[in-house]
């Protein structure tokens, strides 16, 4: 009894080995499949490329005390790329013979900097060849707009790989001019709650936006904007006397108080009817996020830690690592 005891215990053991075995082979397989070996890591780049956030950080300094627009342009173009493939520079491909590219999406068209993430990228080729991704630069540039324009600074886990693959198609962002409802399912479905989907809608603190994304709000007002606003945008506009909408389009400043700062202004502006995109309206009054929206207008400070939070946490959505991708020699093409 006492020994088929012991070839029972001798053979669970075994059994257990055995399906700990197959299970590692299994995770295994799944990892290599996908060309992950790693997670980010804030100090990936320690070893190979030590001054890479410095050089980034002094590119993007001197780049916005030339130009404070270009801080806001990254931040949403970091929001364009994330939003489609993950965070993979997909979006800063250029289309070539017989290729297309997310560039040419209607929603990218609008697109500002990418001259400026090309410079940056050629500096760290400069001091590092072929070692920082085009994707972690832009979250990089990214961190430090969010910082030159006032908000709390934040660490960028590192790690990035540049993807291989950029389809217009693919592109499916929330319109300014969507209902709330679609914009939540679609901040959802990459992992963000509703309250963290009002904090991502506070990067409309800085920044400007083009009289088409409102337009038909002026045109054919319902009562939710503030009656002087909608006057004052129509002639900005070109809507003022019952005109047609002009060939141009000119852009307004979302925050007109404060465009160049991060701030909890822009809930305010939503509780006061004087938001000019309908997402940002229908936010104040949506049971699902009218109470978040109330809480940053009163809470300044915490709008500013939450906004970092949330950065980071966009800057991380289905990146690629390890094998997976490459890094790219340009950031605008896909290395030969």
């Amino acid at each position: 009894m006492q020994h088929q005891r012991h070839n029972m215990l001798t053979f669970d053991m075994r059994t257990s080995m055995y399906y700990v075995l197959l299970l590692q082979l299994v995770l295994a397989g799944a990892i290599a499949r996908r060309g992950v070996v790693g997670a980010l890591d804030v100090g990936y780049y320690a070893a190979t490329c030590p001054d890479a956030a410095a050089t980034v950080r002094q590119a993007m300094e001197l780049q916005f005390y030339n130009d404070r627009t270009i801080a806001p342009a990254i931040i949403r173009m970091l929001f364009h790329d994330c939003f489609v493939r993950g965070c993979d520079a997909s979006v800063m491909i250029v289309p070539a013979a017989g290729r297309s590219s997310e560039r040419v999406a209607i929603p990218n068209q609008t697109l500002r900097g990418f001259n400026i993430v090309n410079r940056v990228k050629k500096a760290l080729e400069s001091a590092c060849p072929g070692v920082v991704s085009c994707a972690d630069t832009l979250a990089l540039m990214a961190r430090d707009s969010v910082a030159l324009l006032g908000g709390a600074a934040y660490d960028v886990p590192l790690g990035r790989r540049d993807g291989l693959q950029s389809n217009p198609w693919e592109v499916d962002l929330p319109a300014p001019f969507a209902r709330l409802d679609d914009a939540l399912r679609s901040f959802a479905a990459r992992g963000f709650s509703a309250e963290e989907t009002v904090v991502l809608f506070g990067a409309h603190t800085v920044g400007a936006t083009r009289c088409s994304h409102f337009r038909y709000r002026l045109a054919h007002p319902d009562g939710t904007m503030d009656e002087a606003l909608r006057r004052d945008m129509a002639e900005a506009c070109g809507l003022a006397g019952g005109d047609l909408p002009p060939d141009d389009d000119p852009t307004a400043f979302l925050d007109p108080d404060t465009p160049f700062a991060i701030d909890n202004a822009c809930y305010g502006q939503m509780i006061g009817n004087r938001s000019l995109l309908q997402l940002d309206q229908e936010a104040a009054t949506h049971p699902a996020t009218a109470g978040h929206v109330g809480y940053y207008a009163a809470s300044p400070d915490a709008f500013v830690r939450r906004f970092s939070e949330a950065m980071a946490k966009l800057a991380a959505v289905g990146v690629l690592e390890g094998d997976a991708g490459e890094v790219r020699k340009v950031c605008s093409a896909y290395n030969k």
